[in-house]
Formats: structure tokens, C-alpha cells, sequence
């Protein structure tokens, strides 16, 4: 049976291709400032584009308190996947069992990757408010988020982002630690397919951070709306 003539493996491949790569949407229109004046400000209430202005407020807050949250819980990971590497390195079962550590390498790498991704999420969503703070605040309080005390000085997120960068590079140095440890130097240890398969997993999912499921896309969407049976 070819696979043109089955349509649920064609049908599986399609989803497993799209989970990891997907076409960007082309269908958002920019906006101009007098667009964005005309919805949020023209003919409205001072009262109404101060509630727009405190939502805008409270998504931004709430975006920044959740940013360090998230920080904290990749920095789980982190700290347990180092403990995890340096517990197997030096276990007595690591020269026969050496694909262990290489498992342990691809957890720390790919939600490593994570980390960084969801920081650049995270930082996009809250400049995202910050930005209607900046375009709001004239008509209630003046440009007081706009008017700083320093030209310039150190961003506490972007800091976190490169802290996230730094381990990423960290791990991918010990992936190829454990190739030249492993493959180069010891040659009678051929790559075993559990390291096959661990690296396409790992680079399959990573794939799928950066170009398909894991991108936020904000085209045009379809929704449908179902009615639940309610007997009494």
C-alpha cells in the first residue's frame, strides 16, 4: 500500500510536519497612529480611556510578575538537569551506559532553549503593554512612564535572556563533549541509536519551538461555536 493511497498516514505525517514547521501568517494589517487614536481615544470618555489605560496597566504588571515566575520554573529544570549530568558522570554504570548522559544533555538543551523562547515571549507581550501604556497615559496622568530619570541603564529581563543564552551554549559544549568522548576518541563505541534518536527528538522539538507550534501567531482565525445538550 503506497502512501498516496492511505489518507491517515498521510494525514499523520502532515500533522507531524506542521507540529514542527509552519508558514507565517500574511494576513495582519499595520496600523498608523491615527488608526490607533481613532479606536482606543477619538469621541470616548476620559473615564473610558482611563479603564482602557488601567487594563493596560494591569496586563502589563501581570505579564512582569509572570515573566520571573516562569524564570523560576525553568530554573528547576536547570538545576536539575545539571545535578542530574554531574550524577551520572560520576556514577560507576557511566562507561557502560554512557547514553544516560546523553538523555540527561538533551532534557537540559531543550528546555534550555525553552527558557530563552519563552523569556522572548514573555518580554514581547510585556512591551506589547507597555506600548499602550506609552500611547494611553497623556490623557490621564500625563507622560509619566515616558519621562525617565537615565538616558540608559541595565534591562533586568534582557539580562535574564542572556543568562538563558549562556546555558544553552553551556549544553550544546557538553554535546559535543560527549561526541568527543565518546565517538572521536573511544571508536569502539559507535553511535548507538538511542543517541540517533535522542538527537532528532531533541531537534525535532526544538524546531518546533522556533518555527511551528510554539510560535504565537495572530492572523486571522477560524472559531466554531457548539451547543451542549442540557436535558433535565
Amino acid at each position: 500500500m503506497s502512501l498516496k493511497k492511505s489518507p491517515l498516514i498521510m494525514n499523520v505525517i502532515k500533522k507531524v510536519w506542521n507540529y514542527a514547521f509552519q508558514g507565517n501568517e500574511k494576513n495582519m494589517e499595520k496600523m498608523t497612529e491615527e488608526e490607533y487614536v481613532e479606536i482606543f481615544m477619538k469621541g470616548r470618555s476620559k473615564e473610558d480611556i482611563a479603564t482602557t489605560y488601567k487594563k493596560a496597566w494591569e496586563a502589563k504588571n501581570f505579564e512582569v510578575e509572570h515573566y520571573w515566575k516562569r524564570a523560576n520554573y525553568f530554573w528547576a529544570f536547570q538545576v536539575a538537569s545539571f545535578a542530574g549530568y554531574f550524577s551520572v558522570i560520576n556514577s560507576k554504570n557511566y562507561v557502560s551506559n554512557p547514553e544516560t548522559l546523553y538523555f540527561v544533555i538533551c532534557i537540559g538543551l531543550i528546555t534550555s532553549f525553552a527558557w530563552t523562547f519563552t523569556n522572548k515571549g514573555s518580554k514581547t507581550w510585556q512591551r506589547h503593554w507597555e506600548i499602550h501604556v506609552d500611547m494611553l497615559e497623556n490623557n490621564i496622568t500625563g507622560p509619566l512612564y515616558k519621562i525617565v530619570t537615565s538616558p540608559k541603564t541595565y534591562s533586568v529581563s534582557k539580562i535574564n535572556e542572556i543568562v538563558s543564552n549562556f546555558i544553552v551554549s553551556t549544553w550544546l559544549i557538553m554535546i559535543i563533549k560527549y561526541f568527543k568522548d565518546n565517538i572521536i576518541v573511544d571508536c569502539s563505541h559507535p553511535i548507538a541509536y538511542l543517541e540517533i534518536l535522542s538527537s532528532f527528538i531533541t531537534i525535532y522539538f526544538i524546531c518546533a519551538m522556533i518555527y511551528g507550534y510554539g510560535r504565537g501567531r495572530f492572523g486571522e482565525r477560524k472559531v466554531k461555536f457548539y451547543k451542549r445538550k442540557f436535558n433535565i
